[in-house]
């Protein structure tokens, strides 16, 4: 894994994109990691966590807490 600045990344960002494609890149900023580009991958992208398929969606304009207590309540 290579390990560039931030200040590195703001110069070359396109070189360390691409470079990314054939391992990971770390960046830090003032010597702390604070990101990794990695390249992309379908089976990395994570599922949604809350979805509304298939539930019913209130007709009128109400307060939101209402529907996630009983949400949460179930």
């Amino acid at each position: 894994m290579s390990t560039i600045s931030i200040k590195q990344l703001h110069a070359e960002t396109g070189r360390w994109v691409r470079a990314a494609r054939l391992r990971p890149i770390t960046v830090t900023d003032h010597g702390e990691q604070v990101a990794v580009i990695n390249a992309y991958s379908p089976e990395l992208i994570p599922r949604p966590v809350f979805s509304l398929q298939g539930r019913r969606r209130p007709k009128v304009l109400t307060d939101s807490t209402v529907f996630i207590s009983e949400d949460r309540d179930r």
